[in-house]
């Protein structure tokens, strides 16, 4: 069903719904008493009634965990609103990019629509993804040109984006953007960055191969694109064909939408892989959504620039030409355009955002130069200023080698070693994923250590690389060795307290062991920086694992683990011991907590069976974060996990 004709049917459903009775006596209750606070959270609500926006005291709004599409023009009556609370709705109006970037440009969005009109925009990406040899190039070449003759053809190294236009079933043109990933391993680390929503995916399997990966490619679409539509392309290289248990994939991953069989040599089942493409496309949810007409006519004239790069301010200025009449409207469209992949403009980082990069492959083709060198492989990740001139001695690359570099720390792809003036005054980088996979001899004290686990449902690739580059700065240095850090782990140190954290990503797991003075305020910093890399990929399920404090596991390297959430659940319950499964003795739990954590804010739960109200200490991974600053939509990082 083509998206408009779609959206005329959730309309249709929509007559006679009425807004559920509990949440009009909420209002009303607020609206009698003034409230500036008010929760509708898991109301089942579809849309927002307008009896809201007559509420002008609140100052914050859950409407987190419902099933909204749309944030109306009528709730920025409420002039006082700060904190929005939006997680966990299929939001398609404004674009959820505008709605991820807080009231004020909700605000801002209905502004431009109003002064200036609207216009559809029919664009979308297709991703296609897959093991390194799968045929994924094949696949966008012969999407781009059904005519393509198979031949051999190199590796992709980073991502290519190819063009591609079809019309549309209203009869309007249709822009698709072919992301073509490379495989390799090494390239996975900016993936968080790509595999965005708006998306319909194609997965490329090599039928030649039963160990293609496919569930882990399944895995990271679900955490990185959402509810994207997913295709998996069976590719029948020498005849191979293949089945799949499609009934238990479809169980686990809802995305997943079909499984095609092709095989490019002689076309055989193409005609109707591209149908099946087109149509996923053709019916994601944000097609042939009105946006403001200034939006388009700009994106329509960046279309056509050659540009890898251009300045904030020339981009500014086209802006202004094509009908912008405020800075911070531009730079909205900038944040939109950006989240589409349409191109790279990072506002928050005092270097890159001077620059716009037109051309996303420009950029990451340049990252992957690095990656990719031979000196810098040798060289275990390794590599000063003067190898970056070498490797991007390209005059595309002329004045911005500061920024290519700032773009390699933003990806978490590098950082910068401890200035050394015996180095010829050459600034040192390394990139985590090219260290050696030796882990070093270093000195550690057995006694006394704090031991904490966390355990994946699923890993995604590369969360020990950005986790080491986010915390570079402590990294131990020791006389015969200048950093303590390896592929999978990485030592520590900071007030006289030392943490080894090591990923065994076969068993799906890091584990941290501390010793030191001073080990909760250690910990603190470890787990902050494992929440922020955790908060970016959608429902990654973590347990974080705290050991028994019993006298036979308290001086243990092995000692026997426990959920955190079960445990505040037992105290939820009133249950205030339990059973150590080594030693067989009761434990008591909040004494349990605090040998781990310390004195943590505490939150309040009341047993449902004796009334009674319970404090309960608070683990990392259960905080409320309000992101951004002022006018702002707040994320609970329990529900977007």
């Amino acid at each position: 069903m083509a998206g408009w004709l779609r959206r005329l049917a959730d309309r249709t459903r929509r007559i006679g719904y009425r807004t559920p009775p509990e949440v009009l006596a909420k209002i009303r209750e607020a609206e009698r008493t003034k409230a500036t606070e008010l929760d509708l959270s898991f109301s089942s609500l579809k849309e927002i009634p307008e009896e809201l926006s007559r509420l002008t005291n609140l100052t914050e709004l859950n409407l987190s965990q419902n099933q909204l599409t749309e944030i109306p023009e009528h709730l920025s009556r409420l002039t006082n609103l700060t904190l929005l609370y939006l997680s966990g709705n299929p939001i398609v109006t404004p674009p959820i990019e505008v709605c991820e970037q807080g009231l004020d440009a909700i605000r801002g969005y209905y502004r431009q629509r109003n002064e200036e009109g609207t216009a559809k925009l029919y664009e979308a990406k297709l991703p296609i993804v897959g093991e390194a040899g799968a045929g994924k190039t094949t696949l966008a070449q012969k999407i781009q040109h059904p005519d393509y003759k198979l031949s051999k053809l190199p590796s992709t190294e980073g991502i290519d984006i190819l063009r591609w236009q079809f019309t549309h079933p209203d009869g309007s043109p249709f822009r698709v953007n072919i992301w073509d990933f490379g495989g390799q391993e090494v390239y996975h680390a900016t993936h968080q960055f790509f595999l965005t929503k708006r998306s319909c995916y194609a997965l490329v399997a090599d039928n030649r191969k039963e160990d293609d990966n496919l569930f882990y490619w399944l895995s990271i679409l679900e955490l990185l694109a959402d509810d994207s539509p997913v295709l998996i392309v069976k590719n029948e290289k020498g005849d191979r064909a293949r089945d799949l248990n499609e009934n238990k994939l479809r169980g686990e991953f809802p995305q997943l939408k079909d499984s095609l069989a092709t095989n490019f040599a002689t076309d055989r089942g193409f005609a109707t892989l591209l149908e099946q493409i087109r149509h996923q496309l053709s019916t994601l949810p944000h097609i042939g959504d009105e946006l403001p007409k200034t939006w388009v006519r700009v994106r329509e004239a960046l279309e056509g620039d050659p540009r890898n790069t251009i300045t904030l301010d020339t981009y500014l200025e086209l802006c202004e030409e094509n009908g912008f009449k405020q800075r911070k409207d531009s730079l909205q469209l900038g944040q939109y355009l950006h989240d589409l992949g349409v191109f790279l403009h990072f506002q928050d980082d005092d270097l890159l955002c001077k620059t716009i990069i037109l051309k996303p492959t420009w950029g990451t083709d340049a990252v992957y130069k690095v990656l990719d060198n031979d000196t810098v492989v040798q060289n275990q990740g390794c590599f000063s200023r003067q190898d970056l001139d070498a490797i991007w001695s390209d005059e595309q690359y002329t004045g911005l080698r500061g920024e290519l570099l700032q773009l390699m720390m933003k990806f978490q792809l590098c950082y910068e070693l401890p200035y050394r003036k015996s180095s010829n005054r050459q600034r040192h980088y390394i990139a985590p994923q090219l260290l050696s996979p030796n882990q070093p001899k270093y000195h550690w004290e057995d006694s006394d250590n704090l031991i904490l686990r966390y355990t994946y449902e699923f890993m995604p690739k590369g969360i020990l690389t950005r986790f080491i580059v986010a915390l570079h700065e402590f990294i131990v240095r020791e006389p015969d060795n200048p950093q303590v850090v390896w592929r999978t782990g990485v030592l520590l140190e900071r007030n006289n307290t030392r943490a080894e954290v090591s990923e065994f990503y076969e068993k799906r797991e890091i584990k941290i062991r501390l010793q030191g003075e001073n080990k909760r305020g250690l910990r603190e910093i470890i787990a902050h920086e494992l929440q922020k890399i955790h908060d970016s990929f959608h429902r990654l399920k973590v347990k974080q694992l705290i050991p028994f404090n019993c006298n036979t596991c308290k001086p243990s390297q092995t000692p026997h683990m426990y959920d955190l959430k079960r445990l505040e659940r037992r105290l939820a319950k009133g249950q205030l011991t339990v059973e150590c499964d080594e030693s067989y003795d009761d434990v008591d739990v909040r004494g349990l907590i605090d040998d781990s954590f310390g004195d943590r804010p505490v939150k309040e739960y009341r047993d449902p069976k004796t009334g009674k109200v319970v404090q309960i200490f608070m683990g990392d991974d259960t905080y409320q974060s309000h992101s951004g600053s002022g006018d702002n939509v707040g994320r609970d990082k329990r529900t977007n996990t």
